[in-house]
């Protein structure tokens, strides 16, 4: 009874051409095009320079900032108030004010009359420019061998390094989230619409009159999509290593059995809305809603910790989170399971409950 079952399923996900061009076409899409959209390096920022100096020094410190490749000088002005109006009208990021005496205070160290005004309205840009602008006045005063005092407190020397990600490379740090966007995604939507799907084709109907019981047809349903999700990581992760030359530094079993339980998870939840649904619209609706706060909430694109206490608390509830750590715990650290059994655990209650309530959900008439 089983391999009919899986059979059935297999053949009905083939006979709509577009589930399998999409299973395709989203994950090569994503791995091709994201980790050079969404990026953390900030370009092309508009930047105003008001030079109330004009000396040699003052054009030094213009020039250190737009050779950069980071700025775009949309104007060199004397005039504070032509400024402040271009970023009024979001035409510039970014003020680097030089008052006068720049030259002379500079050259003898006793001061930097210089000012930083930044456009938070765009909140990372703003941000990451102001960064960028401070990185290259300190890069000109180090040109310089200028040491700008302070006042007589001690000095602390600071020195960075970075593990796992060493230069700071952001597509590194993305392609292990794309991965689980894209996973959870496919495995999330194309559940949803299958009970419902058959709802609205009348073969349901067919289904409930058979002996199946309601564990062996919510299971079978399931199987498909685990071989979706095994050949999107697949995929993924030969996409990775052509591509970008990236490849995984911990188990690929351990990325494969964390897989499944998310795929056991997203697609129960996936099930268990096509149950309650009427339709494929409002199955649809009710999947996207809870695919972007699984999202936004998982850690993919801001720290678990930098949210505030009561939304740290609902993430647990969220297996993106888990699913999202463990991919990149694996792959960037090549953490064991001993390390992020934790994870598991999580992704593995959370499974146990989407998959139970799916099929206690499903009403089968005899």
């Amino acid at each position: 009874m089983w391999k009919y079952l899986i059979e059935k399923e297999f053949k009905q996900f083939f006979r709509d051409p577009g589930l399998p061009r999409m299973a395709l076409a989203f994950p090569v899409l994503m791995m091709l095009v994201f980790p050079f959209a969404v990026s953390m390096e900030i370009r092309n920022i508009d930047l105003a320079v008001v030079d109330n100096d004009t000396g040699r020094e003052s054009s030094l410190l213009v020039e250190q900032c737009t050779s950069s490749g980071y700025f775009r000088l949309v104007t060199l002005c004397h005039d504070p108030d032509e400024a402040q109006r271009l970023m009024d009208e979001n035409r510039a990021d970014a003020i680097l004010t030089i008052l006068p005496g720049f030259d002379e205070e500079v050259s003898t160290g006793t001061g930097l009359p210089a000012g930083i005004k930044v456009n938070t309205v765009n909140g990372t840009k703003g941000s990451i420019g102001a960064q960028y602008i401070s990185e290259c006045v300190r890069m000109y005063l180090a040109g310089k061998n200028v040491n700008v005092p302070s006042d007589d407190t001690p000095r602390m020397e600071i020195s960075e390094k970075y593990y796992f990600n060493p230069y700071m490379d952001y597509k590194l740090f993305m392609i292990p989230a794309l991965i689980v966007i894209a996973v959870t995604m496919i495995t999330a939507f194309l559940p949803a619409l299958n009970i419902v799907s058959e709802k609205e084709a009348g073969t349901i109907e067919q289904m409930n009159v058979t002996p199946v019981s309601k564990t062996a047809f919510i299971t079978c349903k399931m199987i498909p999509y685990w071989a979706v999700a095994f050949f999107i990581l697949t995929a993924c992760l030969a996409i990775a290593w052509a591509v970008f030359g990236y490849t995984c530094r911990g188990s690929i079993m351990l990325l494969y059995l964390f897989t499944v339980l998310d795929i056991i998870v997203m697609a129960g939840l996936g099930l268990l809305i096509s149950n309650y649904s009427s339709n494929a619209q409002q199955a649809m609706f009710v999947i996207w809603f809870f695919a972007v706060i699984f999202m936004l909430m998982s850690g993919i694109f801001t720290p678990v910790a930098s949210m505030p206490d009561w939304a740290q608390a609902i993430t647990y509830l969220n297996p993106m989170r888990y699913y999202a750590d463990a991919m990149r715990a694996v792959f960037l650290k090549g953490s064991n399971l001993r390390d992020i059994w934790y994870d598991a655990a999580g992704l593995a209650a959370l499974g146990a409950v989407m998959v139970s309530w799916a099929i206690m959900s499903y009403r089968k008439s005899d």
